[in-house]
C-alpha cells in the first residue's frame, strides 16, 4: 500500500510475435522485532578473613630467690611470708568493686527521662524519612464532560480487540503487514506467515465476525484468532476487498464483547483518538497508543491502484497494527488502521480506513461474498510497462497525442459477461485513454470505475499494432458489476 508494503509477483507472459512481458518483482524486506539480549550481572561477595597466627606475647617475670650471705658467712635473711600480700590484694579488689557500684548508681540517677524520649523520637523520625510507596489515586475513566479518558477507552474496548495469526502453504510465503513476517520454503504443512490485528465486529447466525485489513489475510490459507484473554480460536476466511483494504474472518464462538462503531463522516480534525493493536505481532498484543486526527479524506493509494480516502492520525501505528481499531473518546471504532508512511524523514503519519467504508464493505462481504454495486470492464490485462519494448511503444503513442501513457492497459482476455465480448476487441489491444483522459497510470481507469456504477457507459480509446504501425480507434463500453 505504501513503499513499505510491496507485494512480490512474477509476470512472464510471452507470445511469439508479440512483446514479451518483463518479469517483475520486488524483494520484500522483513521486519524483525528487536531481540533483547539478556545481560546477567554476577555479584561476587568477597569475604576477606585474615587470621593471625602465632602465640600471644606476654610478659614473663622470673622470680629469683636470692640467697644473701654475709660477707663473713652470715646466715641469709629468712623468707618473707606471702600471707600479707594475699590479704592486701583481696582488700584492693573489694574496694574497686565498691567504687564501681557507687559510680554506676550515680550514672543511673543522673540520666533524665527527657533524654531517653529525645533519643527515641530521633530514631522514629529517621524511620519516617525513609523512602516509601504510597497508594496512588484511582485513575479516572471519564472526564468532567463524561467522555472517556484514554484509560477509559482501553477499559471499555480492549476486550473487542484481537490478534490474528496467518498460516500459508505458499512457497516462500510472507505476509504484508508492513513487510512484517517470516519467509518459509515449500511445505505440506501450513507455516506461520505473519501476524496482525482485528476487531470483533458483529455476531450473526452462531458466528462472530472479525473485521481486519485485506492485506493481512489475503494470502493466508488458515487463521487463528487470539482473544484478549489469550484464548486461541480457529478462524475461517469470509472475504476481502483489496480496493478498500478491508477483510473479514469468522469464528464459531459467540458471547464475546462486540465493538461499537461510530459514523466516521462526523469526525473532526484535532479530535483525540486511541489505537489498539499488536505492534510487532502477538508478543505485544493489544498495545494502546493515543494521538489526534491530523487530517481527513487523505487520498492513499491501495495496492491495486485505487485511491482510498483515509483518516490521518499521529497515534503510533507500527508493523502488526494493520487491521486494528482506531477509537474515538466514546470508545467507538472510527477507523481500521491500514498503513503508515515508513521513512526516517516522517514521524507520526498513520492512516485508517474510515469506519463507514469499512462496515459497509464488510457487511457486503458477509452477505454476498463481494462488494455490491461496484463497476468493472470485465477484462484481464497487463500494464504496458511490463513489455520489453514498452519504451518504443510509449514514444509512438506520444507522437499520436497520448503523452506519458505508461498506464496503458494491454488486454489479455475478455470475460463472457463483458460488454466488450461482442465488440471489435482483440488480445494485445491497448486501452490508452478513458473518457478522453490519457492513461498516464492505471489510477486513471480505477478512479473512473470507482465513481461509476454497473450499467454506466464509458468511452475507451484503443491502440492496436498492425503492420508495424499503431491504429487508434474508440469504442463505448457498458460497465458490469464486479463480484470479486
Amino acid at each position: 500500500m505504501d513503499d513499505f508494503e510491496k507485494k512480490d509477483f512474477n509476470t512472464n507472459n510471452t507470445n511469439e510475435g508479440h512483446p514479451d512481458y518483463y518479469q517483475t518483482g520486488s524483494n520484500g524486506t522483513y521486519y524483525t522485532p528487536p531481540q533483547t539480549e539478556e545481560n546477567t550481572t554476577y555479584h561476587y561477595s568477597y569475604n576477606n578473613s585474615s587470621q593471625q597466627s602465632g602465640r600471644d606475647n606476654g610478659y614473663y617475670q622470673q622470680n629469683n630467690d636470692y640467697n644473701y650471705h654475709g660477707g663473713n658467712g652470715a646466715p641469709k635473711p629468712p623468707k618473707k611470708s606471702n600471707a600479707a600480700k594475699v590479704i592486701l590484694i583481696v582488700l584492693v579488689i573489694c574496694l574497686a568493686v565498691a567504687v564501681a557500684g557507687i559510680v554506676f548508681s550515680a550514672g543511673l540517677a543522673g540520666k533524665s527521662p527527657e533524654k531517653d524520649e529525645k533519643e527515641t523520637t530521633t530514631q522514629s523520625q529517621n524511620a519516617d524519612d525513609a523512602a516509601k510507596t504510597h497508594d496512588s489515586q484511582e485513575v479516572p475513566l471519564k472526564d468532567n464532560e463524561d467522555n472517556y479518558t484514554v484509560a477509559g477507552v482501553a477499559d471499555k474496548a480492549i476486550e473487542s480487540c484481537v490478534g490474528i495469526t496467518v498460516y500459508s502453504q505458499h512457497t516462500d510465503a510472507y505476509n504484508y503487514f508492513y513487510n512484517y513476517g517470516q519467509s518459509g520454503g515449500s511445505s505440506n504443512e501450513p507455516i506461520k506467515s505473519g501476524e496482525g490485528s482485528g476487531v470483533l465486529m458483529s455476531e450473526q447466525n452462531g458466528k462472530t465476525y472479525i473485521l481486519t485489513c485485506a492485506h493481512v489475510i489475503s494470502d493466508g490459507d488458515s487463521f487463528t484468532i487470539t482473544l484478549n484473554d489469550g484464548t486461541n480460536v480457529d478462524a475461517a476466511m469470509v472475504g476481502f476487498d483489496s480496493q478498500t483494504d478491508i477483510g473479514v474472518l469468522s469464528i464459531n464462538k459467540t458471547g464475546l464483547k462486540i465493538a461499537e462503531f461510530a459514523n466516521s463522516d462526523k469526525l473532526v480534525v484535532g479530535e483525540q483518538v486511541v489505537a489498539i493493536g499488536c505492534p510487532g505481532g502477538l508478543e505485544f498484543m493489544n498495545s494502546v497508543t493515543s494521538g489526534y486526527i491530523s487530517a481527513l479524506a487523505r487520498p492513499i493509494s491501495s495496492n491495486i491502484g485505487y485511491d482510498n480516502e483515509c483518516i490521518q492520525t499521529d497515534a503510533a501505528i507500527n508493523p502488526g497494527n494493520s487491521g486494528g481499531a482506531l477509537f474515538n473518546m466514546q470508545g467507538q471504532v472510527i477507523g481500521i488502521n491500514s498503513s503508515k508512511i515508513a521513512s526516517t524523514e516522517y514521524e507520526g503519519m498513520g492512516f485508517s480506513v474510515p469506519s463507514s467504508t469499512a462496515v459497509e464493505t464488510a457487511n457486503s462481504l458477509i452477505r454476498v461474498g463481494y462488494v455490491e454495486g461496484r463497476a468493472k470492464l470485465g477484462i484481464q490485462y497487463n500494464q504496458i510497462t511490463n513489455f520489453n519494448n514498452s519504451n518504443a511503444i510509449i514514444q509512438v503513442l506520444a507522437e499520436k497525442g497520448f503523452k506519458d501513457a505508461e498506464g496503458a492497459m494491454v488486454i489479455d482476455s475478455v470475460e463472457e459477461a463483458s460488454d466488450l465480448k461482442n465488440k471489435d476487441i482483440k488480445q494485445y489491444d491497448m486501452i490508452v485513454a478513458v473518457n478522453d483522459k490519457t492513461m498516464t497510470s492505471t489510477d486513471v481507469m480505477t478512479s473512473i470505475l470507482a465513481d461509476s456504477k454497473p450499467g454506466d457507459t464509458i468511452k475507451l480509446t484503443i491502440a492496436r499494432i498492425e503492420n508495424s504501425d499503431i491504429k487508434i480507434f474508440e469504442i463505448e463500453c457498458k460497465l458490469i458489476e464486479s463480484k470479486g
